[in-house]
């Protein structure tokens, strides 16, 4: 097999980064308790000629209906999560409930822009 590099595929974006996924836990840290997951994903783009970097942090919860209080507690602890990995709650920051649409659809798009991506430099027999 011989490798070699293709011509550059314009797209909107420099970087797509998907950090670890983090677990919140509900007691103690073991699987029966895990209550929430905190996805963080980066996308840097050009601004002029500046490179930004927009942080999105993504919180999936298992149960179905959460109360405020519930879900205010969970916002906390990804301003906790962005404290620990020095990400400033600025402008270019985004914490969103996965039950918010949309931040589902925000992911969705996410992994789809991937998947074109992908597709774009896939040649198709």
């Amino acid at each position: 097999m011989s490798l070699s590099l293709g011509n550059a595929i314009a797209v909107s974006t420099n970087f797509i980064k998907s950090n670890p996924a983090v677990p919140v836990y509900k007691g103690e840290e073991n699987p029966s308790n895990l209550y929430a997951v905190i996805y963080h994903i980066e996308i840097a783009y050009n601004e002029g000629k500046a490179q930004k970097t927009k942080q999105y942090i993504i919180i999936d919860y298992k149960e179905f209906n959460l109360s405020i209080d519930a879900k205010n507690e969970l916002i906390e602890v990804a301003k906790q999560y962005c404290r620990a990995n020095s990400i400033s709650e600025d402008e270019q920051l985004e914490i969103a409930l996965l039950d918010n649409e949309e931040a589902e659809n925000f992911l969705e798009k996410i992994f789809n822009n991937m998947k074109v991506i992908r597709g774009l430099i896939t040649k198709k027999d």
